[in-house]
C-alpha cells in the first residue's frame, strides 16, 4: 500500500467533478522500432543524455520520460546505449533482435505541442482517457487533473467522509486514484486525509499507503468496482497516527533542510508560481544558522542534522509543503512536494515524541503577496 496523504484544507467542499482546461486530445496508434527516428540526442553540462526531436511513422513528437521509462522496459535496452551508438544503429539491431518489434502507443496533443506518452504491448489492456473521465465523473470524483498520461482523481471511501479532530484541526478520510490512460502501470489507490481550515490538499506517495488495482481485460469494471468498494480502516488509522505524531514532534534540521531541497529544485525547475518561499519557510523554521552558531548547515553530519531540533513542528513541514503542493505549484511540481510528504510521513521522525502536543497550527504560510 502507498500513501496519499491528502491534507486537503478547505472552505467549501464542492462535489462537482472538472478536469482542468488545459486537458489534452489523447490519441492511440500502432507502430514498429522501425518506425521510429531520433534526430538528436544531446548531453547536458552535468553528462545527463538528452533525447528529443523525435518522429514516429512520419509524426514529429516530444518523447516524455514515460515514453523512455516503458520504451527501455519493453524492449530491454537501457538509456546508456545512446551514448555509443546513434540512434539508428540502435533501433535497427531491437528491430532485427525482437521477433516481436512492435507496440502501442499513446499521443497527447495540446495546442502545437505533440507528446509521445508510453509504448507498451499491443495486447496489454488500457483505459482510454474518455472512459476514465466518463468513470470518475460518475463516481463522483473531486479535483480531477491530468498530467503526462495520468488522470488523478479524489473520492470518498466507502465507509464515508468519517469527520475526526487530530489535535485542533478537523479531517475528513479520503482517497486518491491515480489512473495511466496510455497503458503503462496499473490504476493506483492512495490514503488519504482532507483537512477543513482552509484549501491544501497535499498527496504524500510513500508505499505505506498504497494499493494498486488488479486490472484485468475490461479495466473499467475493475476500477469501477474499487472505486465503489474500497475502505481501509487500518490504512486510515495508521495514517492518522503519524499525523498525531507529526503534531508532538520537533522537526530537525535535517528535516527542514530536506524541504528546503525541495523547494529549491522546483524554483530551478521553474515549477513554482511564487517567490519567496525560502523566506517564509526560514521564518516558519527559525534562522538555523544563527541558532547553532554555523555559516553553512550542510557542514554538519547527517547524525547531527538529525538530533538538532528546528521551532518548528512536523506538522508544519506537512502544512508547508501541501500548501506550495495546492495553491503555488504546477501539477509536476505538485507531485513532487508531495513526493516529499510521503516520505516524511512513512518513516519515523527524527525527534518524534519530543514536543508537548499543540492546539493550534496555521492554516497558511504563504501569502499571495509572495507572488
Amino acid at each position: 500500500m502507498v500513501a496519499t496523504v491528502n491534507t486537503t484544507n478547505q472552505i467549501s467542499n464542492s462535489s462537482t467533478s472538472k478536469f482542468a482546461t488545459s486537458a489534452p486530445d489523447v490519441d492511440y496508434g500502432f507502430a514498429r522500432v522501425r518506425d521510429l527516428k531520433l534526430n538528436s540526442v544531446k548531453r547536458t553540462q552535468g553528462g545527463r543524455i538528452v533525447l528529443s526531436d523525435m518522429e514516429i511513422r512520419g509524426q514529429q513528437v516530444t518523447p516524455t520520460k514515460r515514453f523512455w521509462r516503458s520504451f527501455f522496459a519493453r524492449f530491454g535496452v537501457s538509456e546508456n546505449m545512446f551514448r555509443y551508438f546513434s540512434p539508428a544503429e540502435i533501433f535497427l539491431r531491437v528491430s532485427e533482435k525482437n521477433a516481436d518489434d512492435s507496440f502501442r502507443y499513446c499521443l497527447a496533443r495540446s495546442g502545437n505541442n505533440v507528446e509521445l506518452l508510453a509504448a507498451t504491448s499491443s495486447n496489454r489492456p488500457v483505459i482510454r482517457y474518455n472512459e476514465i473521465c466518463d468513470l470518475v465523473a460518475r463516481y463522483g470524483g473531486q479535483d480531477v487533473t491530468y498530467n503526462e498520461g495520468v488522470v488523478t482523481s479524489i473520492h470518498e471511501p466507502r465507509g464515508g467522509a468519517r469527520q475526526f479532530a487530530i489535535g485542533g484541526d478537523e479531517f475528513r478520510d479520503r482517497f486518491v486514484m491515480e489512473t495511466p490512460v496510455d497503458g503503462y502501470g496499473h490504476p493506483r489507490l492512495f490514503l488519504s486525509l482532507l483537512r477543513l481550515v482552509c484549501s491544501n490538499g497535499a498527496i504524500g506517495y510513500s508505499r505505506a499507503f498504497r494499493s494498486d488495482i488488479p486490472v484485468g481485460k475490461h479495466m473499467d469494471h475493475c476500477i469501477g468496482r474499487a472505486l465503489e468498494s474500497f475502505d481501509n480502516g487500518d490504512g486510515y488509522a495508521a495514517l492518522r497516527q503519524r499525523f498525531e505524531s507529526s503534531q508532538s514532534s520537533w522537526a530537525s534540521v535535517r528535516e527542514v533542510l530536506t524541504l528546503g531541497q525541495a523547494v529549491e529544485k522546483l524554483t530551478s525547475g521553474h515549477k513554482l508560481k511564487v517567490q519567496g518561499l525560502f523566506g517564509r519557510l526560514r521564518s516558519m523554521s527559525g534562522e538555523m544558522s544563527e541558532m547553532y552558531g554555523l555559516a553553512n548547515l550542510d557542514a554538519l553530519s547527517d547524525k547531527r542534522k538529525r538530533v538538532l531540533p528546528s521551532r518548528c513542528r512536523v506538522y508544519d513541514l506537512i502544512n508547508f509543503a501541501s500548501e506550495v503542493a495546492t495553491h503555488h505549484a504546477s501539477t509536476d511540481g505538485a507531485n513532487r512536494m508531495q513526493a516529499y510528504i510521503g516520505s516524511l510521513i512513512s518513516d519515523e521522525y527524527d525527534l518524534e515524541g519530543t514536543a508537548t502536543k499543540a492546539t493550534d497550527f496555521d492554516a497558511f504560510f504563504v501569502q499571495p503577496s509572495a507572488n
